[in-house]
């Protein structure tokens, strides 16, 4: 049964046991929906397919490229490279798989990269999309735990950037193993040139987002108002690689994709809602604190059980149930929320990636056309590059809040 609806199933289950009214289920659904800052989500959903379908990766594959330059498994790493730029666009993971996906791997696979290599460096370097701000699991945990949201994208930064450089370092020691292919042609520099001048809208687009939202210019929903209508200036009359019969579908399937984030929204409110009116957030930080477990071991246990969830299910989802069951436990710990958010969002999205059912080993598997079991095996090393930084992020606060605290 789909998440949200077995949500639903199991709330109402409660709601008719305890005797109440079922009219207060419609209010609380309505209230889930009833936020600001929430009204952001569709928003960045649109500018991200607008850019996708406007071909964006192309150009952004070849400045990482050129970045890269041509060392031993260069386009391992400009893989890794433009899913940092992408992430920054679409802030979603899924997103990042098929679109730098249906390029790179055939263009891997052609150049002499392993099949279930090719689609384990896409997967897990697609993890980076929603770390990297903008983020819709920022945007809805910051709602939740009352945590600003521009703080949120400011401390995604770093950590999201150890997530890249920790999956570089796997692929620089596949390298040292086995001999991967490197690109041997020269770009000149009048090339270079062009393939920076041909990116450079796009690149703009998150330092629009982040310096709007930094510099008190815009709200995080105004900004992604703004990065909506500058995905599709520069896509139907710049690049003019979207025509506005194409705009209408993309703005359909947004629809589409916005409702079903939603619907696990509101889902997993009314679920919250009900383990918050039987206490249940609050006898779990007393069984924890309560225990002769120190501060270490309880973010142990709370980093192992959300890794196991994050396996079986979507991020969205999870955080929004864990959230206000966790957020007692926390303040009772004296953990930042800001920094809890950080370490639960980079552990809840390593799941995207994590057999059995990652959403974005299946979308990798299918556009490489090669088997589950295989790629699984492939993208071990990358989860434990990223489990790593889990542990980094969570027992080092000053990674995440060093940079919300210049601009306090």
């Amino acid at each position: 049964m789909p998440i949200p609806f077995a949500l639903l199933a199991s709330t109402l289950v409660y709601y008719i046991g305890a005797e109440i009214p079922l009219n207060i289920v419609v209010v609380r659904l309505l209230r889930s929906f009833d936020s600001f800052i929430l009204l952001a989500i569709p928003f960045f959903i649109l500018a991200g397919r607008i850019m996708s379908e406007a071909g964006i990766s192309d150009r952004l594959i070849r400045v990482a490229d050129l970045m890269v330059g041509r060392v031993k498994g260069n386009l391992a790493y400009v893989n890794i490279v433009v899913s940092m730029f992408f992430g920054g666009i679409t802030g979603t993971a899924i997103s990042d798989t098929t679109a730098i996906g249906s390029i790179l791997i055939p263009s891997m696979v052609k150049k002499g990269y392993s099949r279930s290599f090719s689609a384990a460096v896409t997967a897990a370097s697609s993890t980076m999309g929603p770390i990297i701000p903008p983020s819709l699991m920022f945007i809805i945990y910051g709602s939740i735990a009352q945590v600003s949201i521009r703080d949120m994208f400011l401390a995604g930064a770093i950590p999201g950037l150890m997530v890249g450089i920790s999956q570089m370092a796997v692929v620089k020691m596949h390298s040292l193993k086995h001999d991967l292919p490197r690109r041997e042609e020269k770009i000149s520099g009048g090339e270079a040139f062009t393939i920076i001048r041909d990116a450079s809208l796009a690149i703009m687009l998150p330092v629009i987002i982040l310096g709007g939202i930094l510099f008190g210019i815009v709200s995080p929903t105004e900004a992604a108002v703004v990065a909506a209508f500058y995905a599709g200036f520069i896509a139907l009359f710049v690049y003019r690689s979207l025509n506005f019969r194409r705009l209408i579908t993309v703005i359909r399937d947004s629809a589409v994709e916005t409702g079903s984030v939603s619907i696990i929204i509101a889902a997993a409110a009314l679920f919250g809602w009900a383990l918050s009116n039987e206490q249940a957030p609050q006898l779990f930080a007393d069984m924890l604190t309560e225990s002769s477990l120190s501060k270490w071991q309880i973010l142990l246990m709370i980093n192992l059980m959300l890794f196991g969830l994050g396996m079986f299910m979507d991020s969205i989802p999870a955080i929004m149930i864990v959230t206000p069951v966790l957020l007692p436990l926390f303040s009772v710990l004296n953990i930042d929320p800001l920094h809890a958010g950080l370490f639960m969002s980079v552990n809840l999205i390593t799941g995207l990636a994590t057999p059995p059912v990652g959403c974005c080993l299946f979308a990798a598997s299918i556009i490489s056309e090669s088997p589950m079991e295989k790629i699984s095996r492939a993208i071990l090393p990358f989860l434990a590059a990223n489990a790593f930084v889990v542990l980094l992020v969570t027992y080092i606060p000053e990674i995440t809040l060093f940079i919300p605290s210049l601009f306090k």
